[in-house]
């Protein structure tokens, strides 16, 4: 008898310390729940500062978020309900993809300052082109010399033509993909407003009702991020567009000016066979020092590249990839309850989310490609011309060149990684033949389906 009675009071310990962990994790879980909130109040509070300028807004809101991510952690270490592990999870999940896009537009405003830095070194390799050109047919007066000229001439005036009708390709495909950058933020603004207003709703209501008001939000700013990373992804392809148009105007430039000055040294070939030698001289000399100069400046581009913009995408893509393992998770954990109806909408929920997170996952890895890609084919072009003009410098240029595209291969599979394990979710949430007229679920699901469709359009597969 004295050993049942201890047995039943060792069990009821154990409930009561289990219900005691559960309570706790609670606790944490409205916490967390409370600086997520505040984080996405669209203010700094006087407290901290004030409203001040919005960088000081995003990076009060990322602190916010990282502490909220500490209760969190603590919820993980007790001994709770799968329900509760499963809404930590995708909470912190949520932090991690913040931090990831936060990472992301960072390095985005990096690559806008950079690109036109970048452009810039066409100037330097224009005046190295030229100084190498003048050095070679600044010499003594001969036939090959003068051949050399006549084919220099008939080979920038073709290249000039080419350029042209690129130019004007280039300037019709800026104009429409900055068309839809509009049309993708209107709609994106307009989500994220009614989201807001059901945020400010659940921060006076209490109880279950604030957590479901609080989901509706997410939904309605999980929508708006489909449309806002619609945007996103077309002004990625926006901004390499009009890269690419500046670097094709910069070398239509240089063209021009090349075409203008070898027709001037077909005309300086023929003079003073001495004052050629010299001009020769003088020219090798600008030349050397332009050879210098391009790669003293490339140096700095690369070293800012790395520093300002590929770590801060790497970081982007290793939160996004923790914030995915986290919801995979979560999708099992959400599944592990005794009311099996309440289980099914909470698992469709967080597999909603994990939707979500993929469709991030395949944005970062692809744009990280895409920068990579910008600055790929402006080292392929220097490696190129140094092939011809400036040999012992190639293998340099080249060097780079093979590094930036192997990593950009890199990353071009992890996006399609990230498309493919999204799509098959999009169409075990939405089977084929569904419409968005099915139900929210699927019309979420059927729009990140569409998304995923671009990112693998515009590089994942390749």
């Amino acid at each position: 008898m004295l050993f049942m009675l201890l047995g039943i009071a060792l069990g009821l310990a154990g409930c009561n310390s289990e219900a005691s962990q559960q309570a706790e994790a609670q606790r944490h879980l409205d916490a967390a729940m409370a600086k997520l909130r505040q984080a996405n109040a669209g203010y700094v509070p006087q407290a901290q500062g004030g409203a001040g300028k919005s960088t000081g807004l995003l990076v009060y809101r990322q602190a916010t978020m990282d502490s909220a991510y500490e209760d969190l952690n603590k919820v993980m270490k007790l001994n709770n309900a799968p329900q509760q592990q499963a809404r930590a999870l995708r909470m912190g999940a949520e932090i991690d993809a913040s931090a990831a896009l936060h990472a992301a537009s960072e390095a985005a405003d990096e690559n806008a300052v950079l690109a036109g830095r970048t452009t810039s070194l066409l100037g330097y390799l224009s005046a190295l082109e030229g100084s190498a050109i003048r050095a070679q047919s600044l010499e003594p007066q001969t036939a090959d010399s003068l051949a050399k000229l006549a084919e220099e001439i008939q080979r920038q005036t073709a290249r000039r033509e080419q350029l042209t009708t690129e130019v004007d390709d280039l300037t019709s495909q800026v104009r429409a993909v900055t068309e839809k950058v509009q049309r993708f933020t209107d709609l994106a603004d307009e989500g994220n407003a009614q989201a807001q207003a059901l945020r400010e709703k659940a921060f006076v209501t209490q109880g279950e009702q604030m957590y479901e008001l609080q989901d509706q939000a997410s939904d309605l700013e999980r929508q708006a991020a489909i449309q806002s990373a619609a945007a996103g992804q077309e002004q990625v392809i926006a901004a390499d567009l009009s890269g690419r148009l500046k670097l094709t105007q910069a070398q239509l430039a240089t063209a021009d000016r090349l075409l203008d000055e070898l027709t001037g040294q077909v005309k300086a070939t023929r003079a003073d066979t001495a004052r050629l030698t010299d001009e020769s001289a003088k020219a090798q000399a600008q030349s050397a020092e332009a050879s210098k100069t391009l790669a003293e400046e490339f140096g700095q581009i690369v070293s800012v590249h790395e520093n300002a913009i590929q770590k801060r995408m790497t970081a982007a893509g290793q939160k996004v990839d923790k914030a995915v393992a986290g919801l995979e998770k979560a999708v099992t954990l959400a599944g592990q309850s005794k009311d099996r109806a309440a289980a099914a909408e909470n698992q469709r929920m967080t597999q909603l989310q994990l939707l979500a997170a993929y469709v991030d996952q395949a944005h970062i890895a692809s744009t990280h490609a895409i920068y990579l890609g910008d600055l790929a084919g402006t080292t392929g072009t220097l490696a190129s011309s140094a092939s011809r003009i400036v040999p012992q410098d190639a293998d340099a240029y080249t060097a780079q060149y093979d590094k930036l595209v192997a990593n950009q291969a890199e990353l071009n599979d992890k996006a399609a990684q990230a498309i493919e394990a999204g799509q098959e979710l999009a169409r075990e949430l939405a089977p084929e033949g569904s419409t968005p007229e099915d139900g929210p679920v699927e019309a979420i699901a059927l729009k990140q389906w569409d998304r995923l469709k671009t990112y693998k359009a515009t590089g994942g597969d390749s």
